[in-house]
């Protein structure tokens, strides 16, 4: 506990009409540490209470009037400083405004005088070239029409290079093959513009040829 506040809470504990030695154990000091307390701080024992000396409750008064004319001057001080601040803020403020105004104003101005009238554009188109014009567009229904009517290209597959075309002396005779092989070599056969005579004639003839020293 601070000096100021252990005086006070003595102050108030004396009016209450409480003895010295449990204002002591209230305030958790000796009783003789508070008389030396009380003494130092300007108090001396009237009448069973301690109360403040005439000459240091002078002093106190004179001291208290000097902080409070010290608290007013600083108050004033802060007012005075605040108005200060508060003007220059202001000024700041409207030098920012007319700042702003002024470049607005140039930059309208500005695109003002960039910005150019737009001029018509007329095209002059004399009866030569409408006739050109039709001429073309003439020309362009007409390719469009016999393109669209032409028949569509079907690319054919490669089909089997037969030699001998005519046939004259043919053999009869039967043979047995993989099922799965006939299979496939009818649906050749099927997908061939010529006959199965042709196309197993041109087969043995490759085959032939192709084991010649067998022969």
């Amino acid at each position: 506990m601070k000096g100021n506040e252990r005086l006070k809470k003595f102050i108030e504990l004396q009016e209450k009409e409480m003895e010295f030695e449990h204002i002591s154990k209230e305030l958790g000091i000796m009783p003789k540490t508070l008389r030396a307390f009380l003494n130092k701080s300007g108090y001396k024992l009237e009448n069973g209470k301690y109360k403040l000396k005439e000459e240091n409750k002078a002093s106190q008064i004179a001291f208290k009037e000097i902080k409070k004319e010290e608290s007013k001057k600083k108050k004033s001080e802060n007012v005075i400083k605040k108005s200060r601040s508060s003007k220059k803020d202001e000024e700041k403020k409207e030098n920012k405004r007319n700042t702003l105004a002024k470049t607005t104003e140039k930059s309208n101005e500005n695109k003002k005088t960039n910005i150019k009238p737009r001029k018509d554009r007329k095209i002059n188109i004399t009866t030569e070239d409408l006739d050109k014009l039709c001429e073309v567009y003439d020309w362009y229904l007409q390719v469009k029409d016999y393109r669209s009517l032409q028949p569509k290209k079907t690319v054919s597959k490669k089909d089997i290079n037969i030699e001998k075309k005519e046939l004259k002396e043919l053999k009869s005779t039967s043979i047995r093959v993989e099922k799965s092989i006939w299979e496939e070599f009818e649906r050749l056969c099927s997908n061939s513009q010529f006959s199965k005579q042709e196309i197993i004639t041109q087969a043995l003839t490759d085959f032939m040829k192709e084991y010649k020293h067998l022969l």
